[in-house]
């Protein structure tokens, strides 16, 4: 089946079936995206660790990048 065909076929359904059909669509998306984001994440929080035990990373206290944020945020 192609893809306009299943297109055409989907829109035949009843609007509930439809919803119903565009949900799970959309949730298989989101999961196959959240293990490529939660890898990316990992791989950064590894890179940034590295780089602060060979005191290259810059760091300041949590308040003040806290406060940086709000002021930004503004």
């Amino acid at each position: 089946m192609t893809l306009k065909a299943f297109e055409s076929a989907a829109m035949k359904l009843p609007t509930a079936r439809r919803a119903k059909l565009a949900a799970s669509l959309l949730a298989s998306l989101d999961h196959a995206g959240a293990e490529e984001i939660d890898q990316a994440w990992a791989q950064e929080a590894d890179r940034r660790l590295r780089s602060h035990r060979r005191s290259k990373a810059r760091t300041i206290p949590a308040a003040v990048a806290i406060a940086m944020a709000r002021e930004a945020l503004r």
